[in-house]
C-alpha cells in the first residue's frame, strides 16, 4: 500500500472559468491524480462501493434521463401533488 516515489505527484491548483456567470468568476480545481492517498482512495472504493450501491441506489439519481424516469414513476403512482405533475423538459 506504500506509494512508489517515481510515480506520486504533488497536487496542483488550477482555475477553470464560468462564462456563463456574471463578471467571469473562476472554479478551483485540485488535481488529485496519482497523489500519494490514491491507493487507500481506491481500496476504499472497492470495500465501500457494493455497500452504498446496495442500500443508496433507489435514492441515488445517475442522470437526467434517470431524472425523467423516476419523476414519471412517481405520476404514475399518484406520488406527487397534483400541481407538480406537470413539468416540461
Amino acid at each position: 500500500m506504500m506509494p512508489k516515489r517515481e510515480t506520486v505527484q504533488l497536487a496542483y491548483l488550477y482555475f477553470i472559468p464560468k462564462p456563463r456567470k456574471a463578471e467571469t468568476p473562476l472554479r478551483p480545481i485540485v488535481s488529485s491524480m496519482n497523489m500519494p492517498t490514491t491507493g487507500i482512495s481506491k481500496l476504499l472504493d472497492k470495500l465501500i462501493r457494493p455497500i452504498f450501491d446496495k442500500y443508496a441506489c433507489s435514492t441515488t439519481i445517475i442522470d437526467g434521463v434517470d431524472l425523467i424516469h423516476r419523476f414519471e414513476g412517481y405520476t404514475t403512482n399518484r406520488m406527487l401533488p397534483l400541481g407538480m405533475q406537470q413539468f416540461r423538459v
